[in-house]
């Protein structure tokens, strides 16, 4: 904090010895003498560049420190939306993922749409795992209503989420599939692919797949702080749960 200032009076010094400089020049320039009246011209042309380099300095300070605040905070880029809007980003990063791929979600209709006939692909080469809300949770009707959707949708995306990749999460292979229910608060929505990770709030009245989406990478505060709570999520019991029999629905 004393550095800050420190530099903050150096900052206002530096700019009001330039101010008298120019001041005093404009003083020489209104006199008689031609000798004086070049002076004046001298002083009040350093006195502007003097002021031109500080202002110059001082938004290059501004940028860098925004690009350190933005390497330090691991962004990669920004969208409007998610979802198909971005699809390209997603699939040019799940076609090169070997490690682990984690998705927290509500029902994650889109991510079944686009995707759920490359899951077995993605469980031979990464190990996945995916969060969906809790089919018995009050929030997944709750969340229907705020995104004007009929009540029930997010529950029975979530069913036929569950029984649909029954085979491919008992069946033997190089990686895992697996699925937990989450029965916490949803906040944010979560897909990791490797050391790239897209995030994106939850906003009232707006379709997820149309909220803003952050890209982040490993290395970063963000990165970390998303997948520990992604991890905290997955490891507690009390926040989430294994799949139940009867999760799958009536068309079990």
């Amino acid at each position: 904090m004393s550095s800050r200032r420190s530099s903050s009076a150096n900052s206002w010094i530096y700019v009001l010895a330039h101010f008298v400089l120019f001041l005093v020049g404009y003083l020489m320039v209104r006199s008689d003498g031609r000798a004086v009246q070049n002076i004046g011209a001298s002083l009040m042309a350093a006195a502007i560049a003097g002021l031109v380099v500080f202002v110059y300095v001082l938004r290059s300070e501004s940028t860098a420190r925004r690009l350190e605040i933005l390497n330090e905070f691991g962004f990669v880029s920004a969208f409007e939306g998610r979802a198909a809007r971005i699809k390209p980003e997603y699939d040019r990063r799940l076609q090169g993922a070997h490690k682990r791929i984690d998705v927290m979600g509500f029902g994650l209709r889109a991510l079944w749409d686009d995707y759920h006939t490359a899951f077995p692909e993605w469980r031979e080469r990464a190990d996945v795992r995916i969060l969906l809300m809790d089919p018995d949770s009050p929030y997944a009707d709750k969340r229907d209503r705020e995104e004007n959707d009929l009540t029930g949708n997010i529950r029975q995306g979530v069913q036929r989420f569950i029984r649909d990749t029954a085979s491919l999460r008992r069946s033997p292979g190089n990686h895992e599939f697996q699925i937990r229910l989450y029965t916490c608060l949803p906040s944010v929505n979560i897909f990791r692919v490797d050391d790239d990770l897209f995030w994106g709030p939850y906003l009232v009245k707006e379709q997820s797949r149309n909220a803003p989406t952050i890209i982040v990478r490993s290395g970063g505060i963000l990165f970390g702080r998303l997948t520990e709570h992604f991890d905290k999520i997955w490891n507690d019991n009390t926040l989430s749960r294994p799949i139940r029999e009867t999760d799958a629905g009536a068309d079990a």
